[in-house]
């Protein structure tokens, strides 16, 4: 449930986070970017127009650290949009730690600042999920210690300070929130 609610933005996070297997050890790379196409939010058919920031550093040790900022409006086809954003640090806080004999991949993730905000666009704030948390998150072993993440299995949280009712609600509250607004014509 909680993969079919992720926003695009979040996804893009990790798309990014992603890349950093590409950099050499002590890199940082910058980049800008901007997006606009069709997509679906909470069963409502519109457009996305994304924007921002991400700074992503290869630590050499296996790990990394991230800032990112980032900005979008979705528009739905009855003309409503609402607004989300993302704004702070992301540190893979150790390398992947494999367990061979079990068969997975754990990667231990914590973000800060504010994890996500929902609002009406030029309106008020609808949710908001803010403050530190740490992902745990557990993968199949591929079995190539070089590329060793294989299939998602689960993600357990741990560390939460602040307001995080949309993550505790399982990514849920979103569209509780963002739904009544989207179809009130």
């Amino acid at each position: 449930m909680r993969r079919k609610l992720l926003p695009l933005a979040i996804t893009m996070v990790l798309g990014c986070v992603t890349a950093a297997t590409g950099l050499a050890a002590g890199s940082t790379q910058v980049e800008h970017f901007s997006d606009t196409h069709p997509t679906n939010v909470c069963g409502f058919s519109g457009t996305i127009a994304i924007h921002g920031t991400s700074v992503l550093r290869d630590t050499g040790n296996g790990t990394y650290f991230a800032n990112y900022g980032f900005f979008g409006v979705f528009t739905a086809d009855n003309g409503k949009s609402v607004t989300f954003s993302f704004a702070g640090p992301v540190k893979q806080t150790s390398p992947p730690a494999i367990d061979e004999q079990a068969g997975t991949v754990t990667i231990m993730t914590t973000y800060g600042g504010l994890f996500e905000k929902f609002s009406i666009t030029g309106g008020p704030t609808l949710t908001r999920d803010a403050g530190p948390v740490t992902f745990i998150d557990v993968y199949e072993y591929t079995g190539d210690p070089n590329d060793p993440v294989g299939d998602f299995i689960s993600t357990t949280l741990s560390g939460l300070h602040g307001p995080h009712p949309d993550l505790l609600s399982g990514f849920s509250l979103r569209c509780d929130v963002l739904v009544p607004y989207l179809q009130d014509a």
